[in-house]
């Protein structure tokens, strides 16, 4: 699976972002760039099964922030 290409466009897109001060865009792009990274490993190591990755954008901590808990 050569897919890493999008991963490629996605940090092109969050650089550019980042320049012109959209900072939220940035940061979400940063947590898609993960999403992406984990979702193209899991594919390549053959795994059936994403165990992170499920669209919750987190913090830069690394936590879900209050708004996200449900």
């Amino acid at each position: 699976m050569k897919a890493y290409w999008v991963i490629d466009i996605l940090k092109d897109i969050r650089q550019f972002s980042e320049k012109n001060g959209m900072v939220v865009l940035a940061e979400q792009l940063d947590d898609a760039i993960f999403v992406a990274a984990s979702e193209i490993g899991m594919k390549l190591s053959g795994s059936g099964t994403v165990g992170c990755g499920k669209g919750i954008p987190r913090g830069a901590t690394g936590t879900t922030a209050d708004h996200e808990v449900h």
